[in-house]
């Protein structure tokens, strides 16, 4: 391709391991521009651990992305209900699951 737009859908999805974005994190321009975006620099070294929640080892740039996007400024409580919510959505499924091993 020509141009980078022309194969953003496929570098949008490209996996890179989480160590990857680590060593970049540890990049002083890189923290720069992670707090130009609003990201709190107690975020930083966490990172990986909140782009990749389900501990597959590799993000794609829109995990990135989605994970910059909600880290942005002050947590809202709208924020902490949300995640409320979702917990409270799931107990009755993971009470399921236990009582279906334990039988």
């Amino acid at each position: 391709p020509e141009r980078l737009s022309e194969c953003m859908d496929e570098l949008i999805e490209e996996e890179v391991p989480v160590a990857c974005i680590d060593d970049a994190i540890r990049n002083p321009q890189v923290k720069a521009a992670l707090i130009e975006l609003d990201v709190y620099a107690e975020d930083h070294s966490r990172l990986t651990d909140i782009f990749d929640p389900d501990n597959g080892g590799t993000l794609t740039l829109a995990d990135v992305a989605t994970g910059i996007r909600r880290l942005r400024g002050q947590p809202r409580r709208s924020d902490i209900v949300c995640v409320d919510l979702m917990l409270r959505s799931m107990q009755p499924q993971m009470t399921e699951i236990l009582e279906r091993l334990s039988a």
